[in-house]
C-alpha cells in the first residue's frame, strides 16, 4: 500500500509541475496583455526612429556628371506671359509650379520682348489671350508645323490674329465670346478622371463658341457641351487649346500636367506618390451629453457613440482600404490664451490613452492641433474672423504648447511629436516660432494647398521652408464626396501623385458640416470615397504625415534628367536615395526594364518605380 501511494505520488509530480508551468505562462501572458493595454506600454512606445519615414544615412547616389549633363539633350519648355497682365502672370506662375514639381527645365519670356520660339523647346505655353501681342505669329505656326507643341492656356481673344490662325487650331468656325458654366472631362487627360466634372454653379469661364474639325480631339467640355479643351495636329506638331479663363487655379494643375504629357510623346515626370489621411481634433475631449439624432439611432451619449460606433467604423475602413491616420491632438476646448494653463478643465486623459494607443497600434501617428482650438496669431482682426481670441504674445503661445507637450509626455513619454495642424488653417509667424520652441522635434506643418476665399488662411506648396519645416498641405476634406472634391483629387494625383485629406470626428454633430446626414449616411459616403480611391489609385503609398514628409524631402533633393529616343527612355538621378516614382504617358509597349518596375495604371499611363540612380525603359510601337 505504501509502495502504491509512493508510486502515485511520484506520478503526480510531473503533472503538478506542468500545471504550475501553465499557470505561470498564463500569468505572464495576462500581464503582457494588460501591459499592452496600459499606460506602461504607451510610455515605452517611441517614434524616435520615425519608422519608414526617416531617410536613410546611406550616401546619395549620382548617375551623371556635370560634364555629361551639359551634353545631354534636355527637355525644355517656354512659358510666354504678359508682365502687365495680372491674369497672364497668375497662369504663368501656376504653370511654373507644375513644371517645378515635374522637375522640368523652363524659360520665362515676356511676349512683348519675344520674337520666335527656338526649336529646342518641347512645348511653348502661352498665357496671354491676345495673340496679336506675338511679334511673329507666323513663326509660332511654323514652330508647331515643324514638330513643336503649343499650349494656349487661356481663351484666345476674338480678334484678327485669331481669325488668321483659327483653322490651324482645329476650329471650323468661331463666334463672339460667351459665358460657359461647368466642366466635364471627355478623356483620361486626368488620370482615372475621364468622368471628372464640376457643376455649372461652381465654375464659370469666358469661352469662344467653336465648331471643331472632326480631327480635333476633345478632352473637356462645358456643362452645355461647349468644347473647353482640345488638341489639334498641325504638321508634325500639335496645338492644345484651353477655351477657358481659370487655369491660374492650383486645383486645375492636373489639366496643365496632363496637357503637357499628352502633347509630348513618351513623357515621364516624377511624383510624390503619397496618400495621407488626417483626423483633426483627435484625440481630444468629446462633448458630454446627448445628441438627439445619435441617441435615437444608437441609444448612446456622445462619448459612448464615438468610442463604440464612430471609432470602430474608422478602424475597419482603414483596414479595408489601406488608410493610415495622422491624428491632431487637442487638450481642451477652453478659449484661454493667457497663463495659467495648468488646469484640467475640459480635459479627458482617457481619450488620449485609449485613442492614442489605438492610433499608434494601427501604424498611425500622433500630431498636434494645439493646447486648445485658438489659432496661433496675435492679430485680433484675424482671430475675430473665426470668433477666436488673439494671443497676447509669442511667450503665451509657447507656454500653452509646452503644457500640451507635458500632457502628451505623461502618456507617451518617448514620443516625439513631429506634425502640427493649425486650427482653422490659420498660423502666424509668431505661432510658428512658438511651435519650434515648445516642440523642438516638430518637422511638419499641414495646412491647405489650394487658394482660399479667406485671406487669413495659411496656404502652402509642398516644400521645405527656410526654417527646415516641411510644408505638407491638405487638399480635400469631409466624409462626403462632391464633384469638386473628386475634381481636386484627380488633378492633384495627375500633377503630383498626392491624396491628402482630413476629417473631424464631430462633423457628425454639426448639421452644416454633415449636410444634415446621419452617421450611417456619412460612414457610407466615406467608405465609398475610400473604396473608389483604393480601386482607382491602388498604387498610392499610404503614409503618416511624417513618413510623407521624409518622402517629400527625398524627392525635393533628387535631381532628375530624362533622355529618350523612339526606342528607349533613360532616367538619370543625382542625390538619389533608394527609390523614386514617376508617371509615364506613352502608347508604346515596354520591351525591357533596368533598375525599375512599371505598373499600368490606366490606358496609356504607367507608374514607374525607379530603384537605381540610372534606369532605362525600352519601348516599341
Amino acid at each position: 500500500m505504501d509502495r502504491e501511494w509512493s508510486q502515485s505520488r511520484s506520478n503526480d509530480i510531473p503533472v503538478k509541475k506542468n500545471i504550475y508551468l501553465i499557470l505561470i505562462f498564463v500569468a505572464i501572458l495576462g500581464i503582457t496583455i494588460e501591459a499592452t493595454r496600459s499606460q506602461f506600454i504607451l510610455q515605452v512606445s517611441s517614434n524616435k526612429s520615425g519608422g519608414s519615414g526617416v531617410q536613410t544615412d546611406e550616401p546619395k547616389q549620382n548617375a551623371i556628371s556635370q560634364e555629361e549633363i551639359a551634353k545631354l539633350a534636355r527637355e525644355r519648355f517656354l512659358v510666354l506671359h504678359d508682365s502687365k497682365d495680372e491674369s497672364s502672370m497668375a497662369i504663368a506662375r501656376n504653370v511654373e509650379q507644375v513644371l517645378r514639381y515635374m522637375k522640368k527645365e523652363y524659360d520665362l519670356a515676356d511676349i512683348k520682348q519675344f520674337s520666335k520660339p527656338d526649336p529646342q523647346y518641347m512645348t511653348v505655353i502661352v498665357t496671354v489671350e491676345n495673340l496679336g501681342l506675338l511679334a511673329d505669329l507666323d513663326a509660332m505656326m511654323q514652330y508647331a508645323h515643324n514638330g513643336g507643341n503649343v499650349f494656349l492656356s487661356r481663351t484666345p481673344e476674338y480678334n484678327d490674329s485669331l481669325y488668321r490662325i483659327y483653322r490651324k487650331l482645329g476650329i471650323n468656325s468661331i463666334d463672339l465670346p460667351i459665358v460657359t458654366n461647368g466642366i466635364q472631362m471627355r478623356s483620361n487627360l486626368l488620370i482615372q478622371g475621364k468622368n471628372a466634372k464640376i457643376g455649372g454653379e461652381s465654375i464659370v469661364n469666358s469661352s469662344i463658341p467653336v465648331e471643331l474639325d472632326r480631327q480635333a480631339k476633345v478632352h473637356a467640355v462645358s456643362a452645355d457641351n461647349m468644347p473647353l479643351l482640345w488638341e489639334a495636329q498641325h504638321g508634325q506638331g500639335k496645338f492644345l487649346v484651353y477655351n477657358g479663363t481659370n487655369m491660374q487655379s492650383a486645383m486645375n494643375r492636373g489639366l496643365i500636367a496632363g496637357g503637357i504629357s499628352l502633347l509630348n510623346q513618351d513623357f515621364m515626370y516624377p511624383i510624390f506618390n503619397m496618400k495621407i489621411t488626417y483626423i483633426d481634433d483627435f484625440p481630444a475631449p468629446f462633448r458630454q451629453g446627448i445628441e438627439p439624432s445619435i441617441y435615437r439611432e444608437y441609444r448612446k451619449d456622445i462619448p459612448s457613440f464615438f468610442r463604440d460606433v464612430w471609432w470602430p467604423d474608422m478602424i475597419k475602413l482603414a483596414a479595408d482600404y489601406d488608410v493610415t491616420y495622422t491624428g491632431a491632438i487637442i487638450k481642451t476646448y477652453n478659449n484661454r490664451v493667457s497663463a495659467p494653463f495648468a488646469d484640467e478643465e475640459g480635459t479627458d486623459s482617457n481619450n488620449l490613452i485609449t485613442y492614442g494607443r489605438d492610433l499608434v497600434k494601427l501604424g498611425g501617428e500622433l500630431g498636434i492641433h494645439g493646447y486648445n482650438h485658438q489659432s496661433l496669431v496675435t492679430d485680433q482682426a484675424t482671430a475675430s474672423h473665426y470668433e477666436y481670441k488673439a494671443w497676447p504674445d509669442e511667450a503665451s503661445m509657447a507656454e500653452s504648447l509646452s503644457y500640451l507637450n507635458d500632457y502628451i509626455k505623461k502618456v507617451f513619454s518617448s514620443y516625439d511629436v513631429q506634425v502640427y495642424v493649425p486650427p482653422s488653417n490659420v498660423l502666424g509667424a509668431e505661432g510658428r516660432r512658438a511651435l519650434k520652441t515648445s516642440f523642438p522635434d516638430l518637422r511638419v506643418i499641414a495646412s491647405l494647398y489650394a487658394e482660399s476665399d479667406s485671406t487669413h488662411e495659411y496656404i502652402q506648396e509642398f516644400s521645405v521652408a527656410e526654417d527646415g519645416i516641411v510644408e505638407l498641405p491638405r487638399i480635400t476634406s469631409g466624409y462626403s464626396r462632391t464633384d469638386i472634391h473628386d475634381w481636386y483629387i484627380a488633378n492633384a494625383i495627375t500633377s503630383i501623385g498626392v491624396f491628402s485629406h482630413f476629417v473631424h470626428p464631430d462633423d457628425v454633430l454639426d448639421k452644416e458640416r454633415s449636410n444634415n446626414k446621419s452617421w450611417p449616411e456619412l460612414a457610407k459616403d466615406f467608405q465609398r470615397m475610400m473604396e473608389e480611391l483604393y480601386q482607382h489609385y491602388p498604387w498610392l503609398r499610404s503614409q503618416t504625415a511624417s513618413e510623407a514628409a521624409a518622402s517629400l524631402e527625398s524627392y525635393l533633393q533628387t535631381d532628375v534628367y530624362i533622355a529618350h529616343t523612339d526606342k528607349k527612355m533613360t532616367g538619370y538621378m543625382n542625390n538619389f536615395s533608394d527609390e523614386m516614382y514617376y508617371i509615364l504617358r506613352t502608347n508604346k509597349k515596354m520591351t525591357s526594364l533596368v533598375n525599375c518596375t512599371v505598373e499600368k495604371i490606366e490606358e496609356g499611363a504607367y507608374l514607374v518605380r525607379a530603384t537605381g540612380a540610372k534606369f532605362e525603359i525600352g519601348l516599341e510601337e
